[in-house]
């Protein structure tokens, strides 16, 4: 069991079914290792496209069951469904894991065993009751690989048999609708800590985790709203909680120069195209400048800033942000809190403000940078605040070289390629604080 995935404490992930969204909590507390296993296979995208293959109502409500991945393949007997788990790619063979079930009042669970073979006489702490996701298995106690069941009724006479792992908190008449052959359209983990992910640029695993949550929940094909009806028009926006709460996948601004306003609790934004001015206001905002030159400030929160095309300003605000300059010659400015600054493509100018920043430059394998003029400039490195720079490349630290000019540091490749500019500060200060991240880092997948 050492090589299986855990999680401790809860997690949320939703599966789209039928293009609606089914909720599902997974408790890691009381299953840790079945909790793991699941939230591990829907991080890895396993059960987009997996159909439900058995469907059983007659004569009573009772299951429906997926997970197999040979429903994947259209040419596979759907009749002989139910036998195929999950294939781990570093070893070649399919994952399974043992039952695990929690008996009340104890303070590990039963592992390997029923609650008959156990000689356990008390009830589950996780019941097999309406709506709870439990794993499939065969005879064998440890045969659970990734196919699931969700109750569509109580059934007591599955406990201490089959490993309860949590449910769904909403959606469940989406569940209750689910026929025989539809498919799982995609699934996320939007909510909680999952321990494989990690970084090197983030390394506050709650932070990383929240970044990674907001943009999973918002990648899944939910409602957005497209505000507002003129599309050419320079219209003005302010954003309410309710808006923000119905348009899980975001508010789409029209074309022309809008002004939009952020409710106070989190939202998510995507300028579209004109010269948009967006403020976030309150809560952990996402924010996508979209095309042409915006004007963008989080405000308060733990914000995720794009600014996309065009050449923009971005503030982050306060708070712990995460500010893309995407195409074109971008400011960015991170303002109070500890900011992760990447300008990506052009020549941007960086500054974090004050607290803690990681100022990331990108190597640029295909071309390489000799022009002076096209590389980023970090305006108010500070070593004494804990600020660092990481260098985004398939490249090792003796591959860098460091040049004063004037009284700016000018980081260099071995090959002459330049990476950036330092302002104001030496050489010595610089070096001492740069890392070197892969680009396949999970942190740069945010925003």
């Amino acid at each position: 069991m050492e090589d299986l995935p855990v999680l401790t404490g809860s997690a949320v992930a939703i599966m789209i079914i039928n293009g609606q969204p089914v909720v599902i909590q997974v408790n890691g507390d009381n299953a840790p290792i079945t909790a793991g296993n699941f939230i591990d296979l829907v991080e890895r995208d396993f059960y987009d496209g997996i159909s439900f293959h058995r469907v059983a109502r007659e004569p009573n409500p009772f299951v429906v069951q997926a997970g197999d991945p040979n429903s994947l393949d259209p040419n596979f007997p759907e009749n002989q469904l139910g036998s195929g788990g999950f294939i781990d790619p570093t070893t070649g063979q399919e994952r399974t894991i043992p039952l695990e079930i929690l008996p009340q009042g104890a303070t590990e669970p039963i592992y390997g065993q029923t609650f008959e073979q156990a000689g356990i006489t008390v009830p589950p702490v996780l019941p097999n009751t309406q709506g709870t996701i439990a794993m499939a298995r065969t005879n064998d106690p440890n045969s659970a690989s990734s196919q699931f069941f969700i109750n569509l009724s109580d059934s007591d006479f599955l406990d201490g048999n089959y490993a309860v792992f949590g449910e769904v908190i909403q959606g469940f008449a989406v569940v209750d609708q689910i026929q025989q052959g539809d498919r799982i359209q995609d699934a996320e983990v939007v909510a909680g800590i999952v321990p494989s992910r990690e970084s090197a640029v983030i390394d506050d695993p709650l932070l990383l985790n929240n970044f990674i949550n907001t943009v999973n929940l918002t990648s899944l094909p939910l409602n957005f709203s497209l505000f507002p009806s003129d599309f050419d028009a320079d219209n003005q926006v302010t954003i309410t909680p309710e808006d923000a709460q119905q348009a899980t996948s975001g508010i789409l601004l029209r074309g022309g120069n809008d002004q939009a306003t952020g409710s106070s609790i989190a939202d998510v934004i995507n300028g579209n195209q004109g010269n948009d001015t967006i403020t976030g206001e309150a809560g952990d905002d996402y924010i996508f400048g979209g095309q042409d030159n915006d004007l963008i400030n989080g405000g308060d929160g733990n914000d995720i800033i794009n600014g996309n095309r065009g050449q923009d300003v971005i503030s982050g605000g306060n708070g712990d942000d995460f500010i893309r300059g995407g195409q074109d010659n971008d400011v960015l400015n991170g303002d109070g809190g500890n900011d992760y600054l990447i300008g990506d493509l052009g020549s941007d100018t960086m500054t974090g403000g004050v607290g803690a920043d990681t100022f990331m430059l990108r190597v640029d394998e295909s071309a390489g940078v000799r022009d002076f003029n096209a590389v980023d400039r970090i305006t108010d490195f500070n070593i004494g605040e804990g600020d660092r720079i990481a260098i985004i490349g398939d490249i090792s630290a003796s591959e860098l070289s460091y040049n004063i000019v004037r009284q700016d540091t000018y980081i260099f490749r071995t090959n002459g390629d330049f990476l950036g500019i330092v302002q104001n500060v030496l050489p010595d200060a610089v070096q001492n604080s740069v890392v070197v991240v892969s680009p396949n880092d999970l942190g740069l997948t945010i925003g």
